[in-house]
């Protein structure tokens, strides 16, 4: 039997091993339930294929028979002779961690018990670790009861929504002012009278380069230019999106008006959640009828018709997401580390961490950061 079998745990380095255990890596990725499509090996390649890593790429393996049960990815360096882990695809705002087969929780504490005896990192810094990633907080506990420092703080709200009904229902239900019902169908209604409006949905590999290249161009037309967050027509982003298509984990709604691209919704969809990623529309369509909100409730139309179970707004606060977001997750930045190094680099993170809460410093470093990002496109 499976649950009999001892668990194998190996280690893969490099760009090039992924090939090794990639089929392994689809196959537990269909079976962890929950799991974000970010841990996907389709997301994750694209990130060392690109080199888009401050390390060197380090994969955890867990093996139970033939089966691969649990998988680490890592971006491992060394500085001042201290290994240093973060996860691959950090700093992009998307969940991180642990993938492991439903099953076979018991390998969290072999993987504990290996990063250990083979000293794979003496600091893991992880800023993307969501409230209900039990795998991930799992590996955490274990590493603490081995003598690892950790520290948590607070990083954003994520706000969600629980659909086991159809949207009609959901808006009753969850809407409670019938004015504001009214004053939402009203929009949608005026919106389509007042032009030609139409929505094209493309999901998984019927989103082409061309479909990907039209986003990109409504993005850069969009409030996104301003933040200096309108990437997608970079290539890495480009091949980004192409790989998560061929995977069939991409989804994309693309409005036009009057035969013009006004506004489109990127989301990536796995094991019945929708991570609502890349929203934007056209800033000349900036007063016409509340065009963003009105493809978002066409999303989640279609997510309720699909049986969605949860439709995740992921990182941060927005108007828009408290409105429909009755239900909130947590993500968290987490440090932990071992040895008198590492212990004294978790409480200096611990620190900087907590005055990056304090309200004005926030402002003033997302300040700094949009200006370096605009300053980086302006020169790209």
């Amino acid at each position: 039997m499976l649950q009999e079998q001892s668990i194998d745990l190996r280690i893969v380095e490099g760009a090039e091993g992924i090939s090794e255990f990639g089929d392994d890596w689809d196959d537990l990725f269909a079976r962890a339930k929950g799991a974000s499509p970010f841990l996907s090996r389709f997301w994750i390649k694209t990130f060392v294929e690109e080199g888009r890593l401050s390390g060197d790429p380090l994969f955890v393996l867990a093996f139970r028979g033939t089966k691969l049960v649990a998988l680490f990815p890592l971006e491992v360096r060394r500085i001042l002779n201290i290994k240093i882990a973060v996860p691959i695809s950090t700093g992009v705002g998307t969940y991180l961690g642990l993938l492991i087969d439903p099953d076979c929780r018991s390998a969290v504490k072999d993987i504990a018990d290996y990063i250990i005896s083979e000293k794979i990192f003496g600091i893991y810094y992880n800023a993307d670790v969501s409230s209900e990633d039990r795998a991930t907080n799992d590996l955490l506990n274990e590493l603490v009861s081995r003598g690892y420092s950790c520290r948590k703080v607070f990083r954003d709200p994520c706000y969600c929504m629980k659909l086991d009904c159809s949207f009609d229902e959901y808006i009753e239900k969850n809407i409670p002012k019938g004015k504001r019902r009214r004053k939402l169908r009203y929009k949608e209604r005026k919106l389509y009278e007042s032009a030609q409006v139409r929505v094209t949905r493309y999901v998984g590999k019927e989103i082409t380069p061309e479909v990907n290249q039209r986003v990109a161009v409504i993005q850069h037309e969009s409030w996104m230019k301003r933040r200096g967050a309108a990437v997608l027509g970079k290539p890495f982003y480009q091949k980004l999106l192409g790989n998560m298509a061929a995977g069939g984990l991409g989804q994309v709604w693309l409005m036009t008006i009057d035969g013009e691209d006004a506004a489109f919704a990127y989301s990536f969809v796995a094991h019945g959640k929708l991570h609502y990623f890349w929203p934007a529309f056209k800033l000349k369509y900036e007063s016409q009828l509340s065009i963003g909100q009105m493809l978002l409730m066409r999303v989640i139309r279609d997510a309720c018709e699909d049986g969605i179970q949860l439709f995740d707004f992921l990182y941060g606060d927005a108007d828009y997401k408290r409105f429909w977001g009755i239900d909130c997750n947590e993500v968290f930045r987490v440090v932990t580390g071992r040895g008198f190094m590492g212990h004294l680099v978790v409480m200096f993170c611990d620190a900087f961490l907590r005055l990056k809460q304090i309200t004005w410093l926030h402002s003033f470093y997302h300040r700094i950061k949009m200006r370096l990002r605009r300053f980086k496109q302006s020169t790209a």
